[in-house]
């Protein structure tokens, strides 16, 4: 799996909407709702390494990296199909917007093949603070909290969540 090629179809649609539900008149201070989704799909013949992951900041939090993913003799595997789906409000706490809340839902699945199983879809809500350092730039530091409520056999699931980056 690491030398060689390797032919197969692979296919991924990401949507994305903001909604800005209120702002100050200068523009600051935005309360903004965000429904995103992701569908990918690949085929059998995918190498383990470019099959489809759930788990983790920007797919499923409430998950470990990877941890909401098909498994093969307790191994991570990954799928041949991911429906991943996010809605989040994100509201200022500080009035110079370096300290945000949000709350947020985060659903989906990925599956070992093209059928959805309606036993291992995963849902976590949850909440948590974007923190905005100058020296970093456009970059926040995420900070979330997520409570798996739906999971699937042999899931791992991770309370705490911390990122930095543009992602979300």
């Amino acid at each position: 799996y690491v030398t060689g090629s390797f032919d197969y179809p692979r296919g991924t649609i990401e949507m994305r909407k903001y909604f800005t539900l209120a702002q100050r008149a200068d523009g600051s201070g935005r309360h903004v709702l965000a429904v995103g989704g992701d569908f990918g799909i690949t085929g059998p013949n995918t190498p383990i390494y470019d099959n489809f992951f759930a788990g983790g900041y920007s797919t499923l939090r409430g998950f470990r990296f990877r941890g909401a993913s098909p498994r093969t003799d307790n191994v991570i595997v990954g799928g041949e199909l991911q429906l991943l789906g996010t809605v989040e409000y994100m509201m200022p706490i500080t009035a110079d917007d370096s300290l945000r809340g949000v709350v947020f839902c985060d659903f989906g699945t990925v599956e070992a093949g093209t059928s959805i199983d309606q036993h291992n879809i995963r849902v976590a809500p949850g909440f948590g603070l974007r923190i905005s350092v100058p020296a970093l730039g456009p970059a926040p530091i995420a900070l979330d909290f997520a409570f798996p409520v739906n999971d699937a056999a042999g899931d791992e699931t991770q309370v705490f969540t911390f990122f930095i980056g543009m992602g979300r």
